[in-house]
């Protein structure tokens, strides 16, 4: 097994069939099959020295944002590999941060890094079902500006 780096990673996932691309804007490979979700702002990959970090983000609806607080504690437990928190910022709406992390001291192979991807990617897809049935992210056509009716 190896400590895979940046380039390993990406042939890896283009060997695994899992759909991705770079952007100027960050150092972070760029997950499709979440990213292209209704609400997910960004959903990324970064390989780190210490390990990998994948994380999403999803956009909360003002108004669902303390239910969703409130609910923060039993999400975390009903997606135990995920690590589940609101980040609100003053200039933003608010958003909810879904990361998952693999730590690769001990090496890495293919077929762990896909695991590890298919597995974070079923969870991440999931935890958005249940986000978006309570009601909690802000649906895309809720970010558009509202034209005005004469």
């Amino acid at each position: 097994m190896i400590v895979p780096s940046f380039e390993v990673v990406m042939r890896w996932l283009s060997e695994g069939q899992i759909p991705h691309y770079l952007c100027d804007q960050c150092h972070g490979i760029h997950i499709v099959d979440v990213q292209s979700l209704d609400g997910v702002l960004e959903s990324r990959l970064f390989v780190e020295n210490e390990g990998l970090m994948f994380t999403t983000e999803l956009e909360v609806r003002p108004v669902g944002l303390l239910p969703l607080v409130a609910d923060l504690g039993r999400l975390n437990m009903s997606y135990p590999t995920l690590k589940i928190f609101v980040d609100v910022v003053d200039d933003n709406l608010p958003r909810l941060m879904v990361c998952n992390t693999l730590q690769l001291g001990a090496g890495l192979t293919p077929e762990q890094l896909q695991l590890f991807m298919s597995t974070a990617m079923t969870a991440m897809k999931q935890l958005y079902g249940e986000c978006e049935q309570a009601g909690y992210l802000n649906p895309p056509e809720a970010s558009e500006t509202p034209m005005a009716v004469h």
